[in-house]
């Protein structure tokens, strides 16, 4: 698969300087609605090919912008953050990278656990 990134409650002038900003590198860009949220990762970059191991979460979707990366790796992820900044997209609090462990988590979960992490760093 090549690279990818997720956007999560992006809309507006935000996402279209997203867009913008990252459509230089090449990547695929998917805005992932609300009611995937419980998808597994994998299941949004590849679906049908990773199904809904467990049951899904009863929680409510979040609302703060989080941006995931999938394929990107070393100074790739620096590259796509200085495009971000100079396409006048701004700095996103929340970003991931995919991984082997946590492309079976749901939106949710990822973000659940980055959002502990920010808030930790943060005070």
């Amino acid at each position: 698969m090549e690279r990818t990134v997720l956007l999560y409650n992006f809309d507006g002038k935000r996402l279209q300087a997203v867009r913008k900003s990252l459509s230089p590198l090449g990547c695929v860009i998917k805005t992932v609605p609300k009611k995937d949220f419980d998808l597994p990762i994998g299941a949004l970059l590849e679906p049908g090919k990773v199904k809904r191991t467990d049951t899904p979460e009863v929680t409510e979707p979040f609302t703060d912008e989080m941006l995931v990366m999938y394929g990107f790796q070393g100074e790739m992820i620096d590259v796509l953050i200085a495009a971000l900044k100079m396409g006048g997209a701004g700095k996103i609090a929340l970003k991931a990278i995919v991984t082997e462990h946590n492309i079976k988590w749901s939106s949710t979960k990822l973000y659940k656990e980055i959002k502990e992490e920010h808030d930790l760093m943060n005070k």
